[in-house]
Protein backbone atom coordinates (compact mmCIF):
# COMPACT_ATOMS: atom_id res chain seq x y z
CA UNK A 1 0.00 0.00 0.00
CA UNK A 2 1.59 3.14 -0.79
CA UNK A 3 0.58 6.17 1.47
CA UNK A 4 1.91 9.05 -0.60
CA UNK A 5 2.07 12.59 0.95
CA UNK A 6 1.49 13.96 4.17
CA UNK A 7 0.95 12.28 7.63
CA UNK A 8 -0.55 15.82 8.28
CA UNK A 9 0.78 17.34 5.56
CA UNK A 10 3.08 19.60 7.66
CA UNK A 11 1.60 22.74 6.62
CA UNK A 12 -1.89 22.10 6.68
CA UNK A 13 -1.34 20.16 9.91
CA UNK A 14 -0.12 23.65 11.19
CA UNK A 15 -2.12 25.05 9.35
CA UNK A 16 -4.90 23.33 11.11
CA UNK A 17 -3.40 23.38 14.73
CA UNK A 18 -3.46 27.00 14.51
CA UNK A 19 -6.94 27.38 13.30
CA UNK A 20 -8.44 26.12 16.50
CA UNK A 21 -6.92 28.30 18.60
CA UNK A 22 -9.29 31.58 20.23
CA UNK A 23 -12.76 30.80 18.56
CA UNK A 24 -14.22 33.52 21.32
CA UNK A 25 -12.79 35.95 23.55
CA UNK A 26 -15.51 34.74 26.61
CA UNK A 27 -14.72 31.50 27.92
CA UNK A 28 -16.38 29.59 30.67
CA UNK A 29 -14.52 27.56 33.44
CA UNK A 30 -15.08 24.35 31.16
CA UNK A 31 -12.95 26.34 27.97
CA UNK A 32 -10.63 27.46 30.60
CA UNK A 33 -9.81 24.21 32.27
CA UNK A 34 -9.73 22.64 28.86
CA UNK A 35 -7.09 24.99 27.69
CA UNK A 36 -5.16 24.03 30.79
CA UNK A 37 -4.96 20.17 29.61
CA UNK A 38 -3.95 21.55 25.98
CA UNK A 39 -0.79 24.28 27.28
CA UNK A 40 0.34 21.18 29.69
CA UNK A 41 0.06 18.90 27.01
CA UNK A 42 1.81 21.39 24.45
CA UNK A 43 4.34 21.47 27.20
CA UNK A 44 4.59 17.83 27.92
CA UNK A 45 5.32 17.52 24.18
CA UNK A 46 8.06 20.50 23.83
CA UNK A 47 10.36 17.77 26.49
CA UNK A 48 9.24 14.69 24.77
CA UNK A 49 10.12 16.01 21.15
CA UNK A 50 13.26 18.65 21.60
CA UNK A 51 16.10 17.76 19.39
CA UNK A 52 13.85 14.73 17.72
CA UNK A 53 13.69 14.13 14.19
CA UNK A 54 10.04 14.06 12.35
CA UNK A 55 9.41 12.17 9.14
CA UNK A 56 7.22 13.10 6.53
CA UNK A 57 6.26 12.25 3.26
CA UNK A 58 4.98 16.08 2.29
CA UNK A 59 7.81 18.42 1.12
CA UNK A 60 5.76 21.61 0.02
CA UNK A 61 7.11 23.93 2.54
CA UNK A 62 11.11 24.05 3.48
CA UNK A 63 12.91 22.10 6.33
CA UNK A 64 13.73 25.13 8.11
CA UNK A 65 9.67 26.75 8.00
CA UNK A 66 8.34 23.12 8.87
CA UNK A 67 10.41 23.30 12.40
CA UNK A 68 9.24 26.85 12.74
CA UNK A 69 5.58 25.39 12.68
CA UNK A 70 6.02 22.51 14.58
CA UNK A 71 7.54 24.76 17.49
CA UNK A 72 4.62 27.36 16.89
CA UNK A 73 1.44 25.35 17.02
CA UNK A 74 2.47 21.73 18.37
CA UNK A 75 5.14 22.81 20.89
CA UNK A 76 8.02 20.54 19.03
CA UNK A 77 11.21 21.94 18.61
CA UNK A 78 12.37 18.98 16.67
CA UNK A 79 16.26 19.09 15.47
CA UNK A 80 15.97 17.75 11.99
CA UNK A 81 12.88 17.17 9.38
CA UNK A 82 13.29 14.40 6.84
CA UNK A 83 11.13 14.09 3.88
CA UNK A 84 10.27 10.77 2.57
CA UNK A 85 8.05 8.95 -0.53
CA UNK A 86 5.68 7.20 1.19
CA UNK A 87 3.74 6.12 4.77
CA UNK A 88 5.81 2.40 4.30
CA UNK A 89 9.24 4.30 3.99
CA UNK A 90 7.74 6.50 6.98
CA UNK A 91 7.19 3.79 9.19
CA UNK A 92 10.46 2.12 8.37
CA UNK A 93 12.35 5.17 9.42
CA UNK A 94 10.19 5.07 13.07
CA UNK A 95 11.10 1.45 13.42
CA UNK A 96 14.34 1.85 12.51
CA UNK A 97 15.19 4.68 15.04
CA UNK A 98 16.50 6.66 11.89
CA UNK A 99 13.58 9.35 12.77
CA UNK A 100 11.20 9.29 16.10
CA UNK A 101 7.71 10.13 15.23
CA UNK A 102 5.66 11.53 12.48
CA UNK A 103 2.18 14.05 12.19
CA UNK A 104 -0.75 12.04 11.77
CA UNK A 105 -4.17 12.18 12.11
CA UNK A 106 -6.06 10.17 14.94
CA UNK A 107 -7.47 8.04 12.32
CA UNK A 108 -4.68 6.99 10.38
CA UNK A 109 -2.73 6.78 13.58
CA UNK A 110 -5.84 4.05 14.84
CA UNK A 111 -5.20 2.56 11.36
CA UNK A 112 -1.88 2.21 11.97
CA UNK A 113 -1.08 0.98 15.37
CA UNK A 114 -3.47 -1.44 14.92
CA UNK A 115 -1.91 -3.47 12.52
CA UNK A 116 1.71 -2.26 14.02
CA UNK A 117 1.60 -3.49 17.47
CA UNK A 118 4.79 -1.83 18.05
CA UNK A 119 3.48 1.79 17.44
CA UNK A 120 1.71 4.26 19.71
CA UNK A 121 0.38 7.39 20.21
CA UNK A 122 0.37 11.00 21.36
CA UNK A 123 -3.22 12.79 20.52
CA UNK A 124 -3.95 15.97 20.92
CA UNK A 125 -7.12 17.74 22.06
CA UNK A 126 -7.68 19.64 18.98
CA UNK A 127 -10.54 19.06 16.63
CA UNK A 128 -10.09 19.79 12.79
CA UNK A 129 -11.82 19.04 9.40
CA UNK A 130 -11.36 17.17 6.44
CA UNK A 131 -12.55 18.97 3.30
CA UNK A 132 -12.36 18.70 -0.45
CA UNK A 133 -10.23 20.76 -2.15
CA UNK A 134 -11.22 22.37 -6.09
CA UNK A 135 -10.06 25.02 -8.13
CA UNK A 136 -11.13 28.76 -7.42
CA UNK A 137 -12.94 28.67 -10.84
CA UNK A 138 -15.17 25.38 -9.61
CA UNK A 139 -17.77 27.24 -7.30
CA UNK A 140 -20.37 25.97 -8.98
CA UNK A 141 -19.65 22.29 -8.79
CA UNK A 142 -17.65 23.09 -4.99
CA UNK A 143 -21.40 24.35 -4.16
CA UNK A 144 -23.37 21.11 -5.42
CA UNK A 145 -20.66 18.83 -3.75
CA UNK A 146 -21.74 21.03 -0.25
CA UNK A 147 -25.35 20.12 -0.75
CA UNK A 148 -24.58 16.26 -1.20
CA UNK A 149 -22.59 16.11 1.84
CA UNK A 150 -25.21 17.99 3.75
CA UNK A 151 -27.67 15.47 2.51
CA UNK A 152 -25.54 12.55 3.05
CA UNK A 153 -25.22 13.40 6.78
CA UNK A 154 -28.58 14.44 7.39
CA UNK A 155 -30.31 11.26 5.94
CA UNK A 156 -27.50 9.06 8.43
CA UNK A 157 -25.60 7.59 5.36
CA UNK A 158 -22.34 8.78 6.35
CA UNK A 159 -22.67 7.53 10.08
CA UNK A 160 -23.40 4.37 8.44
CA UNK A 161 -20.51 4.71 5.72
CA UNK A 162 -17.92 5.90 8.56
CA UNK A 163 -18.84 2.95 10.45
CA UNK A 164 -18.62 0.36 8.32
CA UNK A 165 -15.31 1.23 6.41
CA UNK A 166 -13.21 3.13 9.23
CA UNK A 167 -14.64 2.77 12.93
CA UNK A 168 -15.35 -0.62 12.60
CA UNK A 169 -13.12 -1.57 9.54
CA UNK A 170 -11.53 -5.17 10.54
CA UNK A 171 -7.83 -5.23 11.96
CA UNK A 172 -7.44 -8.89 9.65
CA UNK A 173 -9.05 -7.25 6.70
CA UNK A 174 -8.76 -4.27 4.34
CA UNK A 175 -11.16 -2.03 2.38
CA UNK A 176 -12.54 -4.29 -0.40
CA UNK A 177 -15.43 -1.75 -2.14
CA UNK A 178 -13.70 -0.32 -5.51
CA UNK A 179 -16.60 0.34 -7.52
CA UNK A 180 -18.43 2.82 -8.54
CA UNK A 181 -21.85 3.16 -10.67
CA UNK A 182 -22.07 5.05 -13.62
CA UNK A 183 -24.40 6.21 -15.88
CA UNK A 184 -23.30 7.17 -19.57
CA UNK A 185 -25.24 9.92 -19.95
CA UNK A 186 -23.98 11.88 -17.33
CA UNK A 187 -20.80 14.51 -17.01
CA UNK A 188 -17.89 13.08 -15.34
CA UNK A 189 -16.21 14.79 -12.37
CA UNK A 190 -12.09 13.75 -11.77
CA UNK A 191 -11.85 13.06 -7.80
CA UNK A 192 -7.91 12.73 -7.21
CA UNK A 193 -6.83 10.35 -3.69
CA UNK A 194 -3.20 9.47 -2.75
CA UNK A 195 -4.08 6.51 -0.30
CA UNK A 196 -1.77 8.71 1.80
CA UNK A 197 -4.63 8.77 4.60
CA UNK A 198 -5.87 4.94 5.34
CA UNK A 199 -8.77 4.00 5.70
CA UNK A 200 -10.21 7.36 4.47
CA UNK A 201 -8.27 7.48 1.44
CA UNK A 202 -7.47 3.77 0.99
CA UNK A 203 -5.32 2.43 -2.18
CA UNK A 204 -5.70 -1.47 -2.16
CA UNK A 205 -2.74 -4.06 -3.40
CA UNK A 206 -4.31 -3.88 -6.50
CA UNK A 207 -3.66 -0.07 -6.68
CA UNK A 208 -7.30 0.71 -7.23
CA UNK A 209 -8.75 2.92 -4.53
CA UNK A 210 -11.14 1.39 -2.11
CA UNK A 211 -13.52 1.47 1.04
CA UNK A 212 -14.58 4.96 2.51
CA UNK A 213 -13.53 6.74 -0.21
CA UNK A 214 -15.72 4.62 -3.39
CA UNK A 215 -18.34 4.53 -0.16
CA UNK A 216 -18.74 8.43 0.31
CA UNK A 217 -17.87 9.36 -3.46
CA UNK A 218 -20.70 6.92 -4.69
CA UNK A 219 -23.30 8.63 -2.71
CA UNK A 220 -22.06 12.41 -3.64
CA UNK A 221 -22.71 11.19 -7.24
CA UNK A 222 -25.75 10.43 -7.24
CA UNK A 223 -26.63 14.00 -5.45
CA UNK A 224 -24.94 16.00 -7.80
CA UNK A 225 -26.64 13.90 -10.52
CA UNK A 226 -22.89 13.49 -12.19
CA UNK A 227 -20.55 10.47 -12.42
CA UNK A 228 -17.46 10.43 -10.46
CA UNK A 229 -14.07 8.84 -11.78
CA UNK A 230 -11.36 8.39 -8.60
CA UNK A 231 -8.08 8.81 -10.03
CA UNK A 232 -4.59 7.98 -8.08
CA UNK A 233 -2.56 10.74 -8.20
CA UNK A 234 0.84 10.80 -6.88
CA UNK A 235 0.63 12.39 -3.77
CA UNK A 236 3.80 15.31 -4.56
CA UNK A 237 1.72 16.01 -7.20
CA UNK A 238 -1.87 16.33 -5.96
CA UNK A 239 -2.48 20.21 -6.67
CA UNK A 240 -0.45 20.04 -9.98
CA UNK A 241 -2.96 17.79 -10.77
CA UNK A 242 -5.88 20.00 -9.74
CA UNK A 243 -4.07 23.43 -11.40
CA UNK A 244 -3.57 21.58 -14.53
CA UNK A 245 -7.38 20.31 -14.59
CA UNK A 246 -6.25 16.87 -14.71
CA UNK A 247 -8.53 16.16 -11.51
CA UNK A 248 -11.38 18.07 -10.68
CA UNK A 249 -11.36 17.80 -7.14
CA UNK A 250 -9.08 16.37 -4.25
CA UNK A 251 -10.78 14.11 -1.66
CA UNK A 252 -9.32 15.54 1.65
CA UNK A 253 -7.38 18.12 2.97
CA UNK A 254 -7.33 19.36 6.29
CA UNK A 255 -9.01 22.47 7.41
CA UNK A 256 -9.89 24.05 11.00
CA UNK A 257 -13.72 24.33 12.47
CA UNK A 258 -13.18 28.27 12.57
CA UNK A 259 -12.54 30.44 9.47
CA UNK A 260 -11.02 33.24 10.76
CA UNK A 261 -8.25 31.08 12.50
CA UNK A 262 -7.94 30.03 8.92
CA UNK A 263 -7.54 33.80 8.41
CA UNK A 264 -5.52 34.31 10.67
CA UNK A 265 -2.68 31.73 10.21
CA UNK A 266 -2.85 32.94 6.34
CA UNK A 267 -2.06 36.10 7.47
CA UNK A 268 0.87 35.35 9.21
CA UNK A 269 1.74 32.81 6.54
CA UNK A 270 2.89 34.50 2.86
CA UNK A 271 3.51 30.65 1.84
CA UNK A 272 0.30 29.28 2.72
CA UNK A 273 -1.49 32.78 1.60
CA UNK A 274 -0.23 32.36 -1.81
CA UNK A 275 -1.20 28.58 -1.86
CA UNK A 276 -4.55 28.94 -0.84
CA UNK A 277 -5.26 31.77 -3.00
CA UNK A 278 -5.85 29.45 -5.44
CA UNK A 279 -7.98 26.79 -4.30
CA UNK A 280 -11.44 27.04 -2.42
CA UNK A 281 -12.97 23.97 -0.80
CA UNK A 282 -16.34 22.18 0.41
CA UNK A 283 -17.40 22.15 3.73
CA UNK A 284 -16.28 19.61 6.29
CA UNK A 285 -17.20 15.86 5.65
CA UNK A 286 -15.11 14.72 8.12
CA UNK A 287 -13.60 15.74 11.47
CA UNK A 288 -10.62 14.37 13.43
CA UNK A 289 -7.61 15.29 15.91
CA UNK A 290 -3.85 15.68 14.92
CA UNK A 291 -1.47 12.95 16.65
CA UNK A 292 1.73 11.96 16.59
CA UNK A 293 2.71 8.24 15.57
CA UNK A 294 6.03 7.17 17.66
CA UNK A 295 7.83 3.84 19.02
CA UNK A 296 6.74 2.52 21.92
Amino acid sequence: MKFNKWLLVLASAFTLAAFTEGYCETQTAEVMAKKEVVEKTGNQNEAKFKGKVLVTDFSRVSEENAKVMAKKYFSCDVEKVLYVESISDCLAMIKSGRADFMFTSDILANYMIQRNPELKSNVLDKNLCIVMGLRNSDVKLRDSINSAITKIKESGKYDQLYKTWIKDLPVDSEPSLTTMEKNADSETVYVGVTGAMPPLDYIAADGKPAGFSIAFLSEVAKMIGKNIEVVVVESQARYAALEAEKIDVFFWMFMPENKAAHARFSAENAEEAAFMKKFITTEPYCVFKPAFLLKK
